[in-house]
């Protein structure tokens, strides 16, 4: 028995997991920041052979959305007006 296979559609492709020097100078702070963030639960890793665990996009994007969630669109704490 043989699998289909469908020629004409590609495999969905997941962004690259970041270093943890790559997420920094995206969110723009520093290294050390970053594995706090990590070491605080906010951000999961995955391991990536034998090197330090990256950060999956999708990860660092539900990071983000809660962030805006308890800081609100202009960065700032929730009624810290």
């Amino acid at each position: 028995m043989t699998a289909f296979v469908n020629r004409d559609t590609s495999p969905i492709e997941r962004p690259a997991p970041l270093t943890v020097q790559e997420l920094a100078a995206e969110l723009r702070c520093s290294e050390s920041e970053v594995r706090e963030l990590i070491r605080a639960g906010e951000l999961r890793t995955v391991a990536c052979g034998i090197r330090p665990g990256r950060v999956p996009r999708h990860e660092i994007d539900a990071y983000l959305r809660r962030r805006q969630l308890v800081h609100g669109p202009s960065g700032n704490a929730a009624g810290a007006d």
